[in-house]
């Protein structure tokens, strides 16, 4: 199958290439780096011994954090990413501890051209964007390769139950397999038919589990707040009515958006300002307040989940697979999501049995424990508490990640 999409990929060089123009007309890629898809780099080469990190969007890279701030020292940390987001959140905030780069696209000159001249000593693959001919040259070259964080959600794993010598193929170039979780690791190891280790959620690596954890409700404002975090499209029509309910009941209650795609901020406003709610973007210079803030920027979910009481959290009704509810908990908020939890549901599993969150299956449901909550400071409290309790919890296990890494790095022949 491989030896297939190997020269389906070399057939469709000149197609892929226009792709690559249409992507830099659209501004999905960065003009003046386009050609690192090909895998060109006009980088200078670093002295020092090469760790290449794979992290295809933000979310996969910032649960890099741990690996990059514990070897950059040592090592030359290469980062590849796929996104041109990625790529801006990379260079922004780790730009003095690393080299990035684009991933090249998978075509076997491209990848070929990239590997020969960076020449990794370690591959550390983090989550599932696994490409054929990029594992085939990892091992065929003999590289040292570790896959981190891999998920499978439900859908991706019925689809590669019909193709299993495939996903076997891909994934043996690596020696170390790490899942994302107890239920993602017994779905990979069904397919990949070897060992597959867990050793806790990578993402859940470098939460910051504060001192003054306890004190956020004084750091909150007085006003009570709800927060949709890390919506998907249509999650934001779907709760609007119940939005719409509350503003009306609640005078002095504060909405805070923050979609998981930032470029749909423009689209969320006009939904909501066609139902004649007072809305704002994030960097609008316009300074009335608003009853409703969209934010539309990268990397600051902190700050406000800071400023919130209870937070939704979204791609949970939309078949997404949820997002991490451990920095909202951690952050004091009571956590809430909708039925859609797989990519997550160890840790759901684990605070809705110690009722640190709330699962709704519907959004009616949703609508009547939100006003519950809100009329209710005492609960509200309790459910701050046990939220807290159980992001405290020890949720990966770093010195297994460590020995691991630096035992394919000092030994040559393992």
């Amino acid at each position: 199958m491989i030896f297939f999409y190997k020269y389906l990929g070399i057939l469709l060089i000149p197609f892929i290439k226009l792709n690559v123009i249409k992507r830099v007309i659209k501004g999905k890629e960065i003009k003046n780096r386009f050609k690192e898809r090909y895998g060109i780099t006009y980088q200078k080469k670093p002295q020092r011994d090469v760790i290449w990190i794979h992290a295809a969007s933000i979310g996969e890279f910032k649960s890099a954090d741990l690996i990059i701030n514990s070897h950059f020292k040592k090592y030359s940390i290469l980062v590849t990413t796929t996104t041109v987001s990625a790529a801006n959140y990379a260079l922004k905030h780790y730009g003095d501890k690393i080299i990035h780069q684009f991933a090249p696209l998978d075509v076997i000159f491209w990848v070929e051209k990239f590997l020969s001249y960076w020449n990794p000593k370690l591959v550390i693959w983090i989550e599932s964007d696994l490409w054929p001919i990029t594992t085939k040259l990892i091992k065929q070259k003999k590289i040292k390769a570790i896959l981190l964080n891999v998920r499978m959600s439900p859908q991706s794993f019925n689809k590669w139950k019909k193709f299993k010598f495939f996903y076997r193929q891909m994934t043996d170039c690596f020696s170390e397999i790490f899942a994302q979780s107890q239920i993602d690791k017994n779905r990979i190891q069904q397919l990949a038919q070897r060992e597959i280790k867990f050793i806790g959620n990578l993402k859940l690596s470098s939460i910051n589990n504060h001192n003054d954890v306890l004190n956020h409700k004084l750091m909150k404002q007085r006003k009570p707040s709800f927060m949709l975090a890390s919506t998907h499209e249509d999650e934001e029509y779907k709760i609007l009515p119940v939005i719409k309910k509350l503003l009306s009941e609640m005078k002095d209650l504060k909405i805070i958006i923050a979609p998981r795609h930032p470029e749909r901020s423009n689209t969320i406003l006009s939904l909501f300002e066609k139902n004649h709610l007072s809305v704002k973007i994030e960097d609008n210079q316009d300074n009335n307040q608003k009853d409703i803030l969209i934010v539309n920027s990268f990397g600051n979910l902190s700050k406000y989940f800071r400023q919130s009481d209870i937070v939704f959290l979204g791609g949970s009704f939309v078949v997404k697979g949820g997002h991490n509810p451990i920095e909202p908990a951690i952050n004091s908020c009571v956590i809430m999501t909708g039925p859609y939890i797989y990519n997550w549901q160890n840790i759901y599993d684990d605070m809705l049995k110690n009722k640190a969150c709330l699962k709704f299956n519907n959004v009616s449901d949703l609508e009547k424990n939100l006003r519950n909550i809100l009329n209710n400071n005492e609960l509200m409290e309790i459910m701050k508490v046990n939220a807290i309790s159980a992001a405290q919890k020890k949720y990966f296990d770093h010195k297994k990640l460590f020995d691991t890494i630096n035992n394919k790095l000092e030994n040559v022949n393992c």
